[in-house]
């Protein structure tokens, strides 16, 4: 399954070593702190509309190269990884349930993030 959010944060990763740019200068453009930056670019905090838009400006780059699907994604869970090593069917089992509980885990703890953020006023 494609985590849209890993191909857009790793893509902006790749166009900032590219392109020489620190996380401490996106930081800034954004207006935000360097742990938001940091949450962002680790795909532990989901990146808005309205923010990728800014990251493309400082980039100077399009917003699709922001979400291009790469032709080869390669595989980055560890545990997927590793399932690969593990021999016996069960433990296959056990490793695909941990998997799913840990992106269960992942998934409350952003949306509680999002919904913190978004509770917020909005600044006009």
């Amino acid at each position: 399954m494609v985590n849209m959010n890993e191909i857009i944060s790793n893509n902006i990763i790749n166009i900032m070593k590219q392109s020489e740019k620190k996380q401490v200068d996106l930081a800034g453009y954004l207006g935000v702190s360097k742990q938001i930056v940091s949450k962002m670019l680790s795909g532990a905090r989901i990146i808005n509309a309205i923010e990728l838009q800014k990251i493309s400006e400082f980039l100077n780059v399009s917003m699709e190269s922001l979400v291009k699907v790469p032709e080869v994604i390669p595989e980055t869970n560890a545990v997927k990884a590793f399932m690969g090593k593990v021999e016996s069917q069960e433990a296959k089992e056990g490793l695909k349930i941990a998997d799913e509980i840990a992106d269960l885990i992942c998934f409350y703890a952003r949306t509680r993030e999002n919904a913190e953020e978004m509770m917020k006023p909005w600044e006009a």
